[in-house]
């Protein structure tokens, strides 16, 4: 998995397929060429597209065959992803982006299935089960404390993304403050030698500390694989 690649999934219900492929009206006018298409499993299709010299790899994923509601492209992050999606909002029907994230070796279609199916059902939570419940309170301003208080699921799956970002440099995860309005975690795992006086300090307090907007990135900025969905973050 030293080479995997980051994927995200867009929701995509009904959308048309002409025998087994994306219907080619959608992509060939948008100069995407389909350079490698396989059936891996009655579940699972792989797409290689092509758009000038540059490859986007894809996953078809019917999680549930019995709903169809269950279905699923994992696109994968990079320099087409924006392109790619924008291609599906055409005539304005619009294809909603999750947030399920896997890390993929597109060389074993077997361990391609196995971590998709672990991200679907990653986002179900079952009656009995509670929902990541997590408040995070920042610094104020410097030698001020901050404070993590979150529930057993939430600290689990923390603990997991930790431990993806250390082994892909960077992760994500849906968490939940008390009132239910839930909000995404972005972890970046940075080298030893990374400049940090480029980076803006975490104080949160204005009247102590301001960043310097022509100066100081925001921590968003640090980001590769996820700054596709970044993008528009205004710190």
């Amino acid at each position: 998995m030293a080479d995997a690649k980051l994927f995200t999934a867009i929701h995509i219900p009904g959308i048309p397929f002409v025998n087994e492929i994306i219907r080619p009206n959608k992509l060939k006018k948008h100069n995407y060429q389909l350079e490698e298409y396989k059936k891996l499993t009655d579940s699972l299709f792989h797409y290689l597209y092509k758009k000038d010299v540059n490859e986007l790899h894809c996953y078809y994923l019917i999680a549930d065959p019995d709903d169809a509601l269950e279905r699923y492209l994992f696109v994968e992050n990079n320099e087409l992803y924006d392109d790619f999606l924008s291609r599906f909002r055409d005539g304005g029907r619009q294809y909603q982006e999750t947030e399920m994230d896997a890390y993929l070796d597109v060389d074993d279609p077997k361990d391609v299935l196995n971590q998709l199916k672990r991200t679907y059902s990653k986002q179900f939570y079952g009656e009995d089960e509670p929902m990541p419940l997590c408040h995070m309170y920042g610094q104020r301003m410097w030698h001020h404390s901050a404070f993590l208080v979150a529930n057993e699921t939430a600290l689990l799956e923390l603990r997991e993304a930790i431990d993806t970002a250390l082994k892909h440099k960077e992760s994500r995860l849906g968490l939940f403050p008390s009132d239910g309005e839930g909000y995404d975690m972005y972890i970046k795992c940075v080298e030893d030698d990374f400049d940090w006086e480029k980076i803006e300090l975490p104080y949160h307090d204005r009247e102590y500390y301001i960043p310097d907007e022509e100066a100081d990135c925001s921590p968003s900025d640090v980001f590769r694989k996820f700054k596709y969905q970044l993008s528009d973050y205004k710190g």
